[in-house]
C-alpha cells in the first residue's frame, strides 16, 4: 500500500491509515476463515517495482492502466473515485497548453513518483517540450516545491493535495491553499487493489482471493452506504 497518498493509504506513527485502508481491513475481516491478509506500507515507486518484477501479490491504490502496466491485471473492484487536478501558482496555466508559444519557458510541474496522471493533452505538450515533468517523493515535497515557485504546477488527487496543504501548515507557516489556484480537471479515474498477472506455482489461490476479496469490498461499500 502505498505510504504517503493521505487521505486514501498513508503512515503515521509507524501505524497505516487512510479511506482505502479502513475499507480492505473491514473486507480482511469477512475473508479471516481463509486468508490471513498483511497490509505492507511502501513508497509508491518502489511499490510498482515490486509489481513489475512478480515480487508482490498485489498493490494498492492504483488507476487501471492496461497498456502502460502490462504487469498488473486483474484489477478489483473499485475502491472510490478520485478526480486529478492542476494546482499552479497565480499567472500559470495548463489550460489550452497545446496553443503556448514553443519560445516560452516550459512549465515545470510536479507529480509524485511513480504517478501515470497524465492526460493526451499533457502527454503532448510534454513530448513537444512545452512542460518538463519532475518526479519528487510524495504530495510533502511537490508541495514545498510549489511553494516555493519551484514548480509552476503540481498534478495530484484533490483531496490528498488539500489535506497534505492542511497537514504542512505547522511546518510552513505562511503556507495557504488560496496562493495556488485548481487550473484544470485532469482526470478523473477510480482507484483499485491492482494483483499481480503472474499465477502458477507462486499465488495459486489468487482467482479464489480476488473473488472473495471483491465480494467483501462490495459488502463493506454497502454497509458504508446505508
Amino acid at each position: 500500500m502505498d505510504d504517503s497518498y493521505p487521505p486514501y493509504s498513508y503512515v503515521s506513527n509507524g501505524y497505516l491509515y487512510g479511506i482505502y485502508v479502513e475499507q480492505v481491513k473491514l473486507a480482511a475481516r469477512q475473508l479471516a476463515d481463509h486468508y490471513q491478509i498483511t497490509l505492507e506500507a511502501i513508497p509508491w515507486k518502489r511499490g510498482v517495482a515490486a509489481m513489475e518484477s512478480g515480487e508482490a501479490f498485489a498493490l494498492m491504490p492504483p488507476y487501471i492502466h492496461k497498456d502502460k502496466r502490462p504487469y498488473i491485471w486483474p484489477y478489483s473492484v473499485s475502491l472510490g473515485e478520485e478526480a486529478v487536478v492542476a494546482f499552479c501558482n497565480q499567472g500559470i496555466t495548463l489550460k489550452n497548453i497545446l496553443k503556448r508559444q514553443p519560445q516560452l519557458e516550459p512549465i515545470n510541474i510536479g507529480i509524485n513518483a511513480g504517478f501515470l496522471i497524465l492526460d493526451d493533452e499533457l502527454a503532448v505538450a510534454r513530448e513537444k517540450g512545452l512542460i518538463k515533468i519532475w518526479e519528487n517523493k510524495d504530495t510533502k515535497s511537490n508541495i514545498k516545491k510549489l511553494s516555493k515557485n519551484r514548480l509552476d504546477c503540481y498534478l495530484n488527487d484533490r483531496l490528498s493535495t488539500v489535506m497534505g496543504v492542511e497537514a504542512l501548515k505547522s511546518e510552513l507557516q505562511t503556507l495557504d491553499m488560496s496562493q495556488f489556484q485548481e487550473d484544470k480537471i485532469v482526470l478523473t479515474r477510480t482507484a483499485h487493489i491492482g494483483y499481480t498477472k503472474e499465477n502458477g506455482e507462486r499465488f495459486p489461490y489468487k482467482l479464489d482471493f480476488i473473488e472473495k476479496m471483491n465480494e467483501a469490498l462490495r459488502v463493506v461499500q454497502a454497509n458504508n452506504h446505508q
